[in-house]
């Protein structure tokens, strides 16, 4: 039978204090109530897990992923613990002494935590590898250190801006090194790196992804691969959005696909940690650099005008202050033209949404703006000493990732990883954004949930998804070591994760028993 009942549980929101079971049938919650009034109910038929008093929550919603290159991480080279150039270069041997192919991919080293950040250099990446393709993203994966074979694969390389013989490619450059590296990934590998992406998912608590796909970034075909490839495995439901300008046939590509938006990741600046966000004033630590603007004003304006007529949801990544509120003028001239409330209908959304003026706040308030926001990126670079305040300067790094301020203001604030830049870890955001290293940005648990949950299916444009009430879809997460407040700690897996009120994870570690 399709109906379970779970009994001696905790439930994290408040709706339910005093509840300790509940009963899911037919892939929704049938009944919530306390273990004396289930022994009442008729459980003919029902199988009952006893969970020995288990954290009960909604399953998560990552609202920012990116599913294959997270699964080429879990497979492959993970250079987040690297401390120095010569680190990198060791994992890289490591790496060539097994059959590895012609490619060697690595992601996560951050020279800001090396003691002497030289990097390493084409020719020794070369001599590591024995001359294969090397591509090895910065922790934000806006740049790469790449070897000399694989440079000399991309046509006129050269001349593009952000090009350094040493092997270090930003921008441009690292673009089309980029598109060429993912594009040369044959199927199969594609396929076990999408199905270890979904597999950690679900393990996290994971019930459902938003793929920031587009052709800078992944490709249609990846994109199709993993909607099909989710739709076979009982992992999380994904969600994808297509980064391309309306101008350039973003939304036929988009619906083609079957993508839910016609924007996610498409790039209106780069990032903090590049010196590539785009910002009013210059870096404290780069006083020339003001760093880049990819999309010009008029062609956002152009794009949202599109998307708006065709009752497209759009997106953008914006970092800085000055992409945020070139994103923010589209939207403002859409509303001027089409009404208010097409536009808070249409639920549009900003990625990242890290450098917000109080009037940019406002603004996504009023015009129902969405941040789909990443708290880690606060609790690794935020603080007085952090790259934020490195590359901004105290004063205005104290201003970044304001969550409490948006939430405050009534900004639909929905969490995300950015995996593989941070990686996939529910618990870790949450508690982020509960000790937020701005003390006026920090929020409580319930809020920390509901944007890990609820907000994500509203960013997605679902409603009445991501609560534990009767009625629900059954998606429900179940937990076992928490803090001393109570709160799973970051990197905890689940002790089962349920999807549409199936099991998809289960660590074999809660009691079953049928009646």
């Amino acid at each position: 039978s399709m109906t379970h009942l779970y009994r001696g549980g905790r439930f994290a929101s408040a709706a339910n204090v005093g509840h300790t079971a509940l009963l899911v049938d037919n892939g929704r919650i049938a009944w919530i109530g306390t273990d004396a009034q289930a022994d009442s109910l008729d459980l003919s038929g029902t199988s009952t897990t006893h969970l020995a008093g288990s954290l009960v929550t909604p399953g998560f919603v990552d609202a920012h992923v990116h599913a294959t290159s997270t699964g080429l991480t879990l497979l492959g080279l993970d250079l987040s613990s690297a401390r120095s150039r010569q680190d990198v270069l060791d994992a890289v041997i490591r790496e060539t002494r097994g059959d590895c192919g012609q490619l060697v991919l690595g992601h996560g080293w951050d020279d800001a935590l090396w003691v002497d950040s030289t990097l390493p250099t084409a020719a020794e990446l070369d001599f590591a590898s024995g001359g294969r393709w090397v591509y090895l993203t910065r922790v934000d994966a806006h740049s790469a250190l790449v070897s000399t074979a694989l440079m000399r694969a991309v046509p006129d390389i050269i001349g593009l801006q952000g090009y350094s013989e040493n092997g270090w490619v930003t921008q441009e450059a690292h673009h089309d090194v980029r598109e060429l590296t993912f594009g040369s990934i044959d199927e199969v590998t594609r396929r076990r790196a999408q199905s270890a992406f979904l597999a950690r998912a679900t393990e996290c608590g994971i019930v459902s992804v938003h793929e920031m796909a587009g052709p800078v970034i992944s490709s249609a075909d990846d994109c199709v691969q993993l909607i099909a490839l989710a739709r076979e495995m009982a992992g999380p439901l994904v969600y994808a959005y297509w980064g391309e300008l309306a101008q350039n046939g973003g939304i036929e590509a988009a619906r083609t696909i079957g993508a839910r938006g016609t924007g996610g990741d498409l790039f209106v600046d780069g990032s903090l940690g590049s010196h590539t966000a785009c910002l009013h004033d210059p870096y404290t630590d780069a006083p020339e650099s003001v760093g880049r603007e990819f999309i010009d004003v008029q062609a956002l304006i152009e794009h949202v005008d599109g998307c708006v007529r065709a009752g497209e949801q759009t997106g953008f990544h914006a970092i800085g202050d000055a992409a945020t509120e070139a994103v923010l003028h589209a939207y403002a001239q859409a509303a001027a033209k089409y009404g208010h409330k097409v536009i808070v209908g249409q639920r549009h959304r900003i990625e990242h949404a890290e450098s917000l003026s109080p009037s940019s706040i406002e603004m996504c308030s009023t015009l129902g703006i969405i941040a789909s926001m990443q708290p880690v990126f606060d609790e690794r670079w935020g603080g007085s000493e952090g790259m934020y305040a490195q590359r901004l300067g105290r004063e205005r790094a104290e201003l970044l990732n304001a969550i409490g301020e948006m939430q405050a203001s009534g900004v639909t604030v929905a969490f995300g990883s950015d995996a593989p830049v941070t990686p996939l870890d529910p618990w870790g955001a949450v508690q982020a954004a509960i000790h937020h290293r701005t003390a006026a940005q920090r929020i409580d648990l319930p809020s920390a949930l509901d944007a890990h949950t609820r907000a994500g299916w509203h960013a997605a444009r679902m409603d009445g998804v991501g609560g534990v009430s009767v009625g629900s879809p059954a998606h429900l997460a179940f937990w076992g070591a928490r803090d001393p407040e109570g709160i799973p700690l970051s990197g905890s897996m689940a002790l089962r994760t349920v999807i549409d009120g199936a099991i998809a994870w289960d660590s074999g570690e809660l009691e079953d028993a049928s009646c």
